[in-house]
């Protein structure tokens, strides 16, 4: 059964990231193999990974297996979300910044509306 795969984000690596892991999923991800003229775009800057590619795909399960391997190397902050419907896979890869701290101050004076 072909599925359509989307892949579209960008991910934090660890600073201790296994690079011999991280070399070797990247590497058979450029691989993947696409029934239509799919690709896959794969850059690294410094620890940031970006990810982007399209197509129809035999199989989605090998491509899930890899991204597993990969979530083991990214920081906290990052993740690799997948979802599948039907003959459709969307991988959304994502890192945010923590926000910084709210600082809250008492107020002694309270107004209430009548």
């Amino acid at each position: 059964m072909m599925e359509y795969l989307e892949m579209r984000g960008a991910v934090k690596l660890k600073a201790d990231a296994d690079m011999a892991v991280v070399r070797s999923v990247l590497g058979k991800l450029r691989e993947t193999e696409f029934v239509d003229a799919g690709y896959v775009d794969i850059g690294i800057e410094e620890n940031l990974l970006s990810i982007s590619a399209e197509g129809t795909i035999s199989e989605s399960y090998s491509t899930r297996a890899l991204l597993t391997q990969l979530q083991g190397q990214l920081t906290e902050t990052s993740m690799i979300g997948v979802s599948s419907v039907r003959w459709e896979t969307l991988v959304v890869l994502k890192h945010w910044q923590p926000s910084a701290a709210i600082r809250l101050e008492v107020d002694s004076h309270l107004a209430f509306a009548q």
